[in-house]
């Protein structure tokens, strides 16, 4: 089902209301032995103000996109979208009351009004339409013309929500997982197409896919975990080898074996930290230290705020918290990656320049993936790995549309994921003395977990600095 039809299911329709009647004598008075039919204007959760209607615009359009042409080439016109339907009323109150009904409709223009609680406005040839305040509405005297006030109010139509548009989008979690398997597909057909026969360097070939295979294994290098999780990540990568040493060069399946490397570097990642949460607080490893942090990270616009010290108590040997990390910082710094591999011929170019954007375009994915089930960003570090994501983007060769496309769509699914967590609501505080964990979950209103996760804290006996908490 379609975004509009998804819309259209939740009740929104940019069609115009139903009028009262079709014949303007009927709408503007339902019986000729009634009062004139008068215009109002009705705030949410208000009552309907009534004014007397002296004008009315209404104005639509479309947007387009009209590209021009050199050497007599004319022009095009492409449809984009529908643009805002905006209203404008203008009109009177009058009467010995007017004061009293003018105060009432100011203060109901006053009441602020968006998608999900618009105003409405009902207009006797028009009906009833729900809107949103404009940028600046009038009330104006004249002493000349006393017991009456004008009144000049511009209305925006009221639309879809941001809430109400993400709802109807494709599940978040399948978006994501479609949007990433499409990746892998468009890059495995586009390594695949880009070396034919008469492009294709053996050698080169074989070469460049050792050093992919160096290359993800100094990524599980920085990992620490049982030895099975390991052995199973580094049995993934190994593979790679086992189709080099083929003797038929068959660059899709080579690709593919990339891919299923990262990905199985990835779900390592994933399960260990599962497992972790299964025998207790991922942040408690390290502990023995007695130390903060790690360190910061390219990706960590500053590093974690917040160091603890103390003693830490017995904890069972659990992997380290910046095991995600660790790996996403690699994987983002693809953005640099070139092959030592000396390309003297034309074909060993082409061949070397499509294995750096495979490598390239794998680590996108795989960042992506580990971005999208962390559960330890804060703000500022999102924003870091963004920029880094971003700048990785920019480095992959992007001339096959379905890589384009495919790349577009990850980036807009992993967006929405992050826009959901709420990184915008993290507030820091700053202790310049020790202070018991407990009693700063007490003190900031925050659940100690998210406090341990947001700044990586490995003592829970004190905690001094900077702190982040929601």
């Amino acid at each position: 089902m379609s975004t509009n039809a998804q819309l259209a299911n939740q009740g929104f329709d940019v069609k115009l209301p139903s009028p009262y009647n079709e014949k303007w004598r009927e709408s503007y008075r339902a019986d000729a032995s009634e009062s004139p039919r008068m215009a109002s204007y009705q705030a949410p959760g208000g009552e309907a103000i009534p004014f007397i209607q002296k004008s009315f615009r209404f104005s639509g359009g479309h947007s387009k996109d009209t590209a021009e042409y050199p050497f007599g080439g004319l022009w095009s016109n492409e449809y984009l979208n529908e643009k805002p339907q905006s209203l404008n009323v203008e009109g009177y109150l009058r009467g010995p009351d007017y004061i009293a009904q003018r105060n009432k409709l100011i203060e109901a223009l006053r009441v602020p009004t968006d998608d999900d609680n618009p105003g409405y406005i009902d207009l006797p040839f028009w009906g009833r339409f729900p809107v949103v305040i404009g940028d600046n509405y009038e009330v104006s005297e004249s002493v000349d013309e006393q017991g009456q006030c004008a009144v000049s109010i511009p209305f925006t139509r009221a639309g879809v929500s941001i809430a109400e548009r993400m709802d109807a989008l494709p599940a978040e979690e399948a978006q994501l997982e479609s949007a990433a398997d499409n990746l892998e597909a468009a890059a495995i057909d586009d390594f695949a197409s880009s070396l034919p026969d008469d492009k294709l360097d053996a050698v080169t070939l074989k070469a460049g896919l050792g050093q992919i295979k160096n290359a993800l294994l100094s990524v599980i290098g920085r990992v620490q975990a049982a030895q099975t999780a390991l052995n199973a990540m580094t049995a993934e990568v190994l593979g790679i080898i086992s189709l080099v040493n083929q003797a038929v060069l068959l660059p899709r399946q080579k690709a593919k074996a990339v891919f299923n490397a990262a990905a199985a570097i990835v779900g390592g990642l994933m399960e260990i930290k599962n497992s972790a949460a299964l025998y207790g607080r991922s942040g408690k490893s390290g502990a023995s230290s007695g130390g903060g942090s790690s360190g910061s990270d390219s990706g960590d616009s500053g590093g974690d705020t917040s160091r603890a010290g103390g003693s830490a108590s017995a904890a069972p040997s659990l992997p380290p918290s910046d095991n995600e990390r660790n790996a996403l910082i690699m994987f983002l710094s693809a953005s640099d990656y070139t092959l030592p591999v000396d390309a003297a011929t034309v074909r060993a170019e082409a061949t070397r320049k499509a294995v750096e954007n495979l490598y390239r375009t794998m680590a996108f994915l795989a960042a992506a993936r580990i971005i999208a089930n962390s559960d330890s960003l804060t703000r500022q570090r999102a924003a870091g790995y963004w920029r880094l994501l971003e700048r990785l983007e920019g480095s992959i060769n992007l001339e096959n549309p379905a890589v384009y496309a495919a790349l577009r769509d990850l980036r807009i699914a992993l967006s929405r994921r992050l826009s959901r967590q709420g990184l915008s609501a993290e507030l820091i505080r700053r202790f310049s003395t020790a202070t018991p964990l407990l009693y700063l979950a007490y003190y900031l209103g925050c659940d100690e977990d998210a406090i341990r996760r947001l700044n990586s804290i490995a003592d829970s006996f004190t905690v001094e600095g900077g702190v982040i908490y929601v």
